[in-house]
């Protein structure tokens, strides 16, 4: 304990000598902390957010940024409305593949989404992987071209047939897999294509080697829509002598469609408002952002557009993020910390010192992408806090404010509050970029899934 006192944590995780489990600032802070934290407004921005589901792209989606911004406006922070964009796609009704005078089983189609509508008739060629080389001798054109999986993605095979006058193109898989098949986005040159199974896909191959195939191919029903979303983006800028980093609290204001969202969105961001408001006052010599993330239920696309909009700069002096998904539910398990890579970060350190517990179970969920994993990718060291196990009620109806615990909900205030503190007190030196992103401590504590 003689060395907590005379040393900073900020230096302790520098030197890799972190103690663990809850450390001597955070024993002597939480009991202060809790009487700073405001219970009832804290539970009432969970009631409010999740009086009506709010999914991406919709008018009670932007009613819920407009809450979460007018909110940190009043704290007194300088906010931003960041808007997106990102595209939606329905599945075609109708998928078909037509081989005149073909007497083997039945195609089994699948497309791809963002794909076109149309029907596509002439001759099967064979095109190789779909390259620009494979199409310079010309003979794709008016033709069905017949290309590979490999080499080049699929938004690139479908440009260059287009590029050479196909009329519609057939991707043969080069491995068995039910992964699902996209263009990535709308294409501003495209023709109809269809995927077909290795199995499939040599069969047909074979087939067009021996001579003439002819082949119909028709896609039908097919929707692709153009959606916008936004985040909210408050700033503290420091009020003395600046260290140049910054770190992040974000949480996500939209839910499933047909889920009010209680936990899943709006106990975060009940969690980010009350300890903006805690922090508004309180001095500090590194810049806090505080990011209201929308449309993380149609793919993360609201953290991928922030990181989308920041220098190189920017993402380098971003030290820590701490990002909140699900934090309130009296169903749900303990509060647990992790990384993407399942390791100790800085902001993990930080939260499991602050009485996180540090574990690994949300990665090794196969839908494992959250609100931190665009930033990970970015290289910002980020840390997911989450409950383990979670409830059962995620993106359904019965996530309601009946299931929010106050007691959960402050004790995720308390950790996250802790933990941010410790980087932005102008009392705490400012930490090595270097070691920020580094595995730091013990191994993960065993959550019962």
């Amino acid at each position: 304990m003689r060395l907590l006192r005379h040393y900073s944590l900020p230096a302790l995780l520098a030197c890799g000598m972190l103690l663990l489990p809850l450390p001597f600032f955070a024993e002597a802070n939480a009991q202060k902390t809790q009487e700073w934290i405001d219970q009832d407004t804290l539970y009432q921005h969970v009631e409010k957010l999740a009086r009506t589901p709010r999914p991406p792209a919709t008018e009670t989606e932007f009613a819920a940024a407009v809450y979460v911004e007018n909110q940190l406006r009043a704290y007194g922070y300088q906010t931003a409305l960041q808007p997106f964009y990102y595209y939606t796609y329905r599945q075609p009704s109708t998928l078909t593949l037509s081989v005149e005078g073909w007497r083997g089983s039945a195609w089994n189609v699948r497309g791809f989404t963002y794909g076109p509508n149309g029907i596509g008739t002439g001759e099967i060629v064979e095109s190789g992987l779909g390259t620009a080389a494979d199409f310079q001798d010309g003979k794709a054109r008016g033709k069905i071209a017949l290309v590979k999986r490999g080499s080049t993605t699929f938004a690139e095979k479908v440009r260059q047939a287009t590029a050479a006058g196909a009329v519609a193109v057939i991707v043969w898989n080069d491995r068995d897999d039910t992964s699902k098949a996209t263009l990535g986005e709308p294409l501003d040159m495209s023709v109809p294509v269809i995927l077909l199974s290795q199995e499939q896909g040599d069969q047909l191959h074979e087939q067009v080697k021996k001579g003439v195939v002819k082949a119909t191919i028709k896609v039908d029903g097919g929707l692709t829509t153009r959606q916008t979303s936004y985040n909210i983006i408050a700033t503290k800028k420091p009020d003395s002598p600046s260290t140049g980093q910054v770190v992040l609290v974000t949480a996500h204001h939209d839910s499933a469609a047909k889920s009010s969202g209680a936990n899943n969105g709006a106990s975060g961001v009940a969690v980010l408002l009350e300890v903006a408001r805690m922090l508004s006052d309180k001095k500090s010599d590194t810049e806090i952002k505080l990011v209201s993330f929308g449309a993380t239920s149609s793919g993360e696309k609201g953290p991928a557009a922030f990181v989308e909009e920041l220098s190189d700069a920017d993402r380098k002096n971003m030290i820590a993020a701490f990002c909140l998904d699900a934090v309130g539910s009296q169903d749900a398990g303990a509060l647990t910390v992790t990384s993407e890579s399942g390791t100790k970060n800085l902001p993990v350190s930080l939260a499991e010192a602050s009485g996180a517990v540090f574990s690994t179970v949300w990665n090794d969920r196969v839908d494992a992408s959250a609100d931190h994993s665009p930033l990970a990718a970015a290289g910002i060291p980020a840390g997911l806090l989450t409950r383990a196990p979670a409830d059962m009620w995620r993106d359904q109806p019965e996530d309601t404010i009946e299931k929010i615990s106050k007691e959960r909900l402050l004790e995720a205030v308390e950790v996250v509050y802790l933990a941010v503190t410790q980087i932005s007190d102008p009392a705490s030196p400012a930490y090595s970029p270097n070691t920020a992103n580094k595995s730091i401590g013990k191994q993960p504590t065993e959550v019962v899934q």
